[in-house]
């Protein structure tokens, strides 16, 4: 079995690399298209926005996220945990950068990662 790369080089496999990079295909797909629909979902239901908690005797903007049903707000950390329980199957590392991307609006659903961490 062969593949064409271009028409001066052919790269040959066998059928066990070809099912192994057909299996990689299919899992890189629909993780793509889970990230997705969590970023869907994050576009749906909530907005981000800022909020500031004081420690002692200073003020520090803290993100927040604003949930659009009720008005109220909830920490990233909170929505991560409520999405790995939502859609299963994703690590904790891959919700975190969804949200981060989601939140700083720099998430591209082609690739399913964020603008410049490729």
């Amino acid at each position: 079995m062969s593949i064409f790369i271009s028409m001066s080089k052919k790269l040959i496999i066998n059928k066990r690399q070809l099912g192994l990079i057909k299996q990689y295909v299919q899992e890189n797909t629909a993780n793509v298209r889970l990230k997705n629909k969590i970023h869907e979902f994050l576009e749906a239901d909530y907005e981000p926005s800022m909020g500031v908690k004081k420690m002692a005797n200073e003020f520090y903007d803290q993100p927040l996220i604003k949930k659009k049903i009720d008005g109220s707000s909830i920490t990233p950390k909170a929505l991560a945990e409520y999405i790995s329980h939502k859609f299963a199957g994703m690590n904790r590392s891959e919700i975190n950068d969804c949200i981060e991307g989601w939140y700083r609006g720099d998430y591209d659903k082609e690739i399913g990662m964020r603008k410049g961490k490729k």
